[in-house]
């Protein structure tokens, strides 16, 4: 009777949704249980398990391609919603299955077949010598984890211009000396963007840098699949998604996703605050409201880092994205321009999740408008088992 009543009261809280959709509810509500409960073991295959045996009990069938690829997105995305920000080893594996599992849609939204560029490679590439950054306020230790094009060195100027003993440390140095800090008198936080207009952003860098020379070698070989091509030119855009599907730029770290560069390798340090580049001036006061503090504000003029518009525009413009919206002269139909921006939707489904971002227009189709939105409901009626980072 019990099992009855719960069943009940569950089913309400989705609103009427099939008997497969609620189930797949409990499901991802085991993960992060089994997480919790039994370290030692895999999490996603304990919820899978109890998950199956549950549906055996109640004689229910969850069979289907669909309702199958709609429960792994969710159980996934909410394993990774958990141990992502708080830098667990558990975060690269689940990326990377998350990964294999959206690349089937990638590849029919791109129209492509290439294997999957995944998670975790080239970590040089985003634990740069210089790219993390610590500085005291008061008896108060503050530590800043740089995204790329997250207004990140402009985060580096207003952390300089506000504590003092300020410097940039690897990546090792970085987490030794977090752990050796007082957990009462440290705080790690970093910054995110909209995954899209980040790639947009990622996307001008890496064209800044194709055309730079010696200054970033790095970028010699997309300044040779690029060369013959207008600079701004929607032919010169697909080659580089041409690129991008295939390596993600070599899994450059301006386009890649977010969540990445929070990845422990070898040392975990948990985010206290993820602040959002649509706010900065506000998180920016959050961090210090953590510590009991007032701070200073946030001047967004410092170290602002901007190679022009030109590319930005010409990105958007490929995507039917800003002012393309309300042109129809660029040179390419709306669905086959939106089909890019699915493709990024998709490669960044974690990023809209954890962050919180909403899906762009383009993107609200099945199943990940499905996923996202059971993620926040599971969330939201306390699904998830919430721990202090």
């Amino acid at each position: 009777s019990s099992l009855k009543q719960w069943r009940s009261e569950l089913h309400d809280l989705v609103n009427d949704m099939p008997l497969a959709a609620f189930f797949q509810i409990f499901f991802l509500a085991l993960v992060p249980l089994c997480a919790a409960v039994d370290d030692e073991n895999d999490p996603l295959a304990c919820a899978t398990d109890s998950g199956s045996n549950l549906f055996l009990q109640l004689a229910v069938q969850v069979d289907t391609q669909e309702e199958n690829e709609l429960q792994k997105l969710v159980s996934l995305l909410l394993l990774i919603r958990k141990e992502c920000v708080r830098g667990t080893e558990v975060c690269l594996p689940a990326l990377a299955e998350l990964r294999s599992a959206v690349w089937p849609r990638v590849e029919s939204e791109g129209n492509f077949s290439s294997p999957p560029w995944m998670p975790g490679a080239r970590f040089d590439q985003i634990f740069l010598e210089d790219s993390q950054a610590i500085g005291e306020s008061g008896t108060k230790t503050m530590f800043f984890r740089h995204i790329f094009k997250a207004a990140g060195l402009n985060v580096h100027a207003n952390l300089q211009q506000v504590t003092t003993n300020f410097r940039r440390l690897s990546y090792s140095k970085f987490c030794r000396k977090f752990h050796r800090t007082d957990p009462a008198n440290r705080t790690a936080f970093t910054f995110v963007r909209h995954p899209i207009s980040r790639f947009i952003s990622g996307y001008a860098e890496i064209e800044y840098r194709t055309r730079v020379g010696a200054l970033w070698p790095s970028m010699d070989f997309m300044a040779r699949k690029l060369k013959g091509y207008p600079v701004g030119s929607h032919e010169r855009i697909a080659v580089f998604f041409e690129e991008f599907f295939r390596s993600g730029i070599k899994n450059d770290g301006h386009v890649r996703p977010q969540l990445e560069f929070l990845l422990p390798n070898g040392c975990s340090i948990p985010m206290g605050l993820v602040g959002k580049t649509e706010r900065l001036e506000e998180d920016w006061a959050k961090i210090f409201a953590i510590q009991n503090r007032t701070g200073t504000e946030f001047d967004s003029e410092l170290a602002v880092h901007s190679h022009g518009d030109r590319d930005k525009d010409a990105m958007e413009s490929f995507l039917g994205l800003g002012s393309a919206k309300r042109s129809s002269n660029d040179g390419a139909s709306a669905p086959n321009r939106h089909k890019y921006v699915r493709v990024l939707c998709w490669l960044y489904l974690a990023d809209f999740v954890v962050f919180e971002y909403e899906l762009p227009d383009e993107c609200q189709q099945e199943p990940m408008q499905s996923a996202i939105a059971l993620v926040r409901k599971a969330s939201a009626h306390n699904f998830m088992i919430q721990d202090e980072v």
